[in-house]
């Protein structure tokens, strides 16, 4: 899927004050959703894939948005989520200060001098999550959406995590192109790391290995991203482990008909995330 444009018949260019704008860009792609405040109902959605190079994206970037001029139309509300796997690391908030920051991160992984360290609080974890931007893209984000805070994909997923806190282990994988983020939360955040993959065998691979090195019996493991229940990496988990999920759309908000055409998870996190 290279390219996906849905539009609802009763979107309208007009109204654009009653919707709320919600951008999700990564080294995947781009993509944008608008939900009718007055339906409370999502009636737009666009995606475009990327080549996977980070020094493209902002030129990316001013191809959308010279071809989408709804992108700078006057919304109700805005939000942008970038995702970021392997560029990323949560650092405690009590032992937190923006130099000893970037001093962590540059010990685990290398910081351009094309890229911007972004910071964000996971305040249900006490957590501080650092991330590293392309500087050509926060700047032209920060130029076209004067005021919008950049948030990330993790934050919003732990935050949910949070809401839905249990005893019983929780890991949540996000299934991108060719990188996988996985999170193991119980009460707390025990483990948060992304990795490369080739093939289905490779993420299995992760998985289990993650489930063996933390001892744990009966864990809960929800799936995101580029997967449905005709993925095999679904049903070789469904051999190892009884609750094994694939993240599904919030049942508060409605949804035009057309999306029922979409072919995976891979938009659950874009659609979820509303204000």
């Amino acid at each position: 899927m290279q390219h996906l444009l849905l539009v609802d018949e009763t979107f309208d260019l007009n109204f654009t004050q009653e919707y709320h704008l919600s951008i999700q860009i990564s080294l995947d792609g781009f993509s944008f959703c608008i939900r009718d405040g007055l339906q409370n109902k999502y009636i737009y959605l666009f995606h475009k894939e990327f080549s996977g190079n980070p020094k493209l994206m902002h030129r990316k970037l001013q191809d959308i948005y010279a071809e989408f001029d709804i992108l700078q139309a006057d919304f109700k509300s805005i939000r942008i989520h970038y995702s970021s796997p392997g560029k990323m690391t949560l650092l405690p908030e009590a032992y937190f200060d923006e130099q000893e920051g970037r001093t962590a991160y540059a010990l685990n992984m290398d910081l351009g001098n094309d890229e911007a360290l972004h910071y964000l609080p996971v305040k249900a974890y006490q957590m501080v999550l650092q991330f590293a931007i392309p500087k050509k893209v926060k700047h032209f984000l920060s130029d076209k959406h004067p005021g919008i805070l950049i948030q990330n994909e993790l934050i919003a997923q732990l935050d949910k995590n949070a809401d839905q806190a249990s005893a019983q282990p929780r890991i949540d994988v996000q299934v991108y192109r060719n990188q996988l983020t996985m999170t193991l939360v119980d009460q707390s955040i025990r483990f948060c790391n992304s990795f490369m993959y080739r093939n289905d065998t490779d993420l299995l691979y992760y998985i289990l290995n993650l489930v063996q090195t933390e001892k744990m019996d009966a864990p809960r493991i929800q799936l995101n991203g580029r997967v449905n229940k005709r993925s095999p990496i679904y049903h070789q988990l469904r051999q190892y482990f009884k609750d094994v999920s694939i993240a599904q759309r919030s049942t508060e908000v409605y949804y035009s008909y057309l999306f029922d055409q979409l072919p995976d998870a891979r938009f659950v996190n874009l659609l979820n995330n509303y204000a």
